[in-house]
């Protein structure tokens, strides 16, 4: 995944428009801090009917707030991850665990390196 698209310009552009300036680092901290508490959530978890249950609300969480912050490699991932739960093919949801934690915390940097930029 290029790193460089973890979070789409246009949309942060876009985004800054319709809310302003002001009020974009306090709407990014928010994003950020939602995201930390995933990879809390996540991380470390054992695999169980539960957890895989816990883990699909995140991700169905996750493909609806991220595609505003311009998140589109973390949205379609837990889109992915979504669709595999649904369709219970329960050790492609697995595998993806790992990798879905890497790319929360690799979006969190990217926002913590734009709120850098604004302030």
């Amino acid at each position: 995944m290029d790193e460089l698209n973890l979070l789409q310009s246009d949309k942060i552009t876009s985004l800054r428009a319709q809310v302003g300036v002001e009020a974009m680092p306090a709407l990014l901290d928010i994003f950020k801090q939602e995201l930390q508490q995933y990879i809390g959530q996540i991380e470390g978890v054992a695999v169980s009917a539960e957890s895989r249950e816990m883990i699909a609300r995140t991700c169905h969480a996750i493909k609806g707030s991220a595609p505003s912050f311009g998140a589109t490699l973390l949205a379609e991932k837990a889109s992915e991850m979504d669709a595999f739960y649904k369709q219970q093919q329960l050790t492609d949801f697995d595998k993806q665990c790992d990798e879905l934690i890497s790319l929360l915390r690799r979006t969190v940097f990217k926002l913590e390196q734009l709120q850098d930029q604004l302030q």
